[in-house]
């Protein structure tokens, strides 16, 4: 897959969980979707192979994944993320956020 087609796969992933999150009543920004993807994804005992191309379950188990803890507004995982979030969208150069999204988006 090219990282074209892989970044078309991430932006596709973080509307659905976007959409999904707003039908339960929360809005979020894709910059905290974004992150909270990756964060699954490399979370082992999500058991998600980022040597290889994710299937049409992997997606489906990545999107329910994702939904559960960005809803779970308690979750200290999700203030953490909410904090890095913040720190790297006021203290990093757009530059590094950039290249941070596309060094993970060949797994997809």
């Amino acid at each position: 897959m090219s990282s074209t087609q892989a970044e078309s796969v991430i932006r596709n992933i973080i509307r659905e969980i976007a959409q999904t999150c707003l039908s339960r009543g929360q809005t979020l920004s894709e910059t905290l979707i974004a992150f909270m993807v990756k964060a699954v994804v490399l979370d082992p005992r999500n058991h998600f192979n980022v040597d290889r191309t994710l299937t049409k379950q992997d997606v489906q188990q990545l999107i329910e994944l994702c939904v559960d803890r960005l809803m779970d507004q308690a979750s200290p995982t999700l203030n953490t993320i909410k904090m890095q979030v913040y720190f790297d969208m006021n203290y990093t150069s757009p530059r590094k956020c950039e290249s941070t999204e596309t060094s993970w988006s060949h797994h997809f």
